[in-house]
């Protein structure tokens, strides 16, 4: 977790020191507290100017902004916003350059711990139902996304992923869609999508959409933040910034919300990868190592967390310099010569397992869904940096300004 950007607290303590001045009449609740010192505060409690807290005790105080991730809880009425989002519903002015401040400090400071997961908890009272989802994007005219639903038996995306990519466990929490461009209510574009739901029992986080189009040039694959799909469905109402700093974050960790920290976790590169394996989380591309990095491990040293790069250039990159820093990362090369040893056709083995990449890769070269336990891959993952040696080499390939597999 970054230190280099800090709270003003006594910023924020003036602030709220004008909302309860003109919203509270009694003195007593117009004081505010801070815990559990000056010098050091965990939070600022006061009156909640939202609710008026006790009638019958004005000393009651049972408004809170912590400043671990500044935003505000009454235990009274139940409030819950950021402290820009409580300046705005009580016409408390913020100047920009302090809002980007807090800004920026809520973006370095969120974290997750498998021992205090409160943020999480505290933070996702706006997780979108499926059935709010579905209904709306269905029955909204000119909607970017329509006919959602479960994958249908036998449909496009149904055979796609069951044949095509031999995806096990899909029928939860991938559905199937039409994306449209729709321009001064005109269709200008429209195809078939499978759509990768990043939900936790029923809520809805953040999604993928993906066509199925065989030719690489006519792929897209488009991702849709939490705050997107919040403000498309609630426009009276958007998110505030910081909310969206928040959620938008978790919305590229796919199943996050549903695995257990108290096991280990294996990350993979991309949702589809992720589904071959128990207790997994997919990520948006490999973007968001540094940011998963930053928001599990550096927040909660005992995470076990292992990582499940592609064999690429840059997936081996990520897998030198983690195995470097200590973490667990599978090896590739070490499955392979285990493979290449047990076949009969060693020559043919090696050409066959040229072109594979990532895990999805290797599930359909063997036709078979269940190819993570099959071959017990568990077992190829190290962070003993002796094992460098299963690692290809790479060389910077300086025309293309990009890094190649060394031959």
């Amino acid at each position: 977790m970054s230190t280099d950007i800090t709270l003003d607290i006594n910023y924020i303590q003036n602030k709220i020191q004008n909302i309860l001045d003109k919203n509270h009449t009694v003195d007593a609740k117009k004081r505010i507290k801070r815990y559990p010192s000056d010098s050091n505060p965990e939070r600022l409690n006061f009156s909640c100017p939202c609710c008026g807290d006790s009638d019958s005790n004005a000393n009651k105080k049972r408004g809170n902004i912590y400043s671990v991730n500044a935003m505000y809880k009454c235990y009274n009425c139940g409030a819950y916003m950021s402290f820009t989002k409580l300046c705005d519903t009580f016409g408390e002015q913020i100047d920009m350059e302090n809002r980007i401040k807090i800004y920026n400090y809520i973006d370095n400071n969120l974290k997750y711990t498998k021992t205090d997961n409160s943020f999480v908890v505290n933070s996702l009272e706006r997780l979108i139902p499926i059935e709010d989802f579905v209904e709306y994007f269905n029955n909204k005219i000119n909607s970017w996304l329509i006919d959602i639903m479960p994958v249908q038996k036998n449909s496009h995306v149904y055979q796609y992923l069951k044949y095509d990519r031999m995806v096990p466990n899909f029928e939860e929490d991938i559905y199937q869609g039409t994306y449209r461009v729709v321009r001064d209510g005109v269709i200008k574009f429209s195809c078939k999508v499978l759509i990768n739901m990043n939900m936790s029992n029923g809520m809805l986080l953040g999604i993928q959409l993906r066509n199925l189009e065989k030719e690489k040039e006519k792929r897209f694959f488009k991702i849709i933040e939490f705050d997107e799909l919040y403000n498309y469905m609630h426009p009276n109402d958007p998110l505030d910034d910081i909310e969206s700093i928040s959620y938008n974050k978790l919305s590229h960790f796919y199943n996050i919300l549903n695995v257990n920290f108290e096991k280990p976790v294996t990350i993979f590169e991309g949702f589809l990868d992720s589904k071959f394996c128990d207790n997994a989380i997919g990520m948006v591309g490999l973007n968001s190592s540094r940011e998963l990095l930053n928001f599990l491990l550096e927040s909660d040293d005992d995470l076990q967390l292992r990582f499940f790069y592609d064999k690429d250039a840059p997936g081996i990159k990520m897998t030198t310099e983690l195995l470097n820093k200590g973490y667990q990362v599978f090896l590739w090369n070490k499955l392979f010569e285990k493979i290449i040893k047990k076949s009969i056709d060693k020559n043919e083995a090696k050409k066959r397992l040229s072109n594979i990449k990532d895990l999805n890769d290797l599930a359909i070269n063997a036709k078979d869904q269940f190819i993570y336990n099959k071959l017990k891959l568990d077992n190829y993952f190290s962070k003993d940096k002796y094992d460098i040696i299963y690692i290809d080499k790479l060389i910077y390939n300086k025309e293309l300004k990009k890094y190649e597999i060394k031959k």
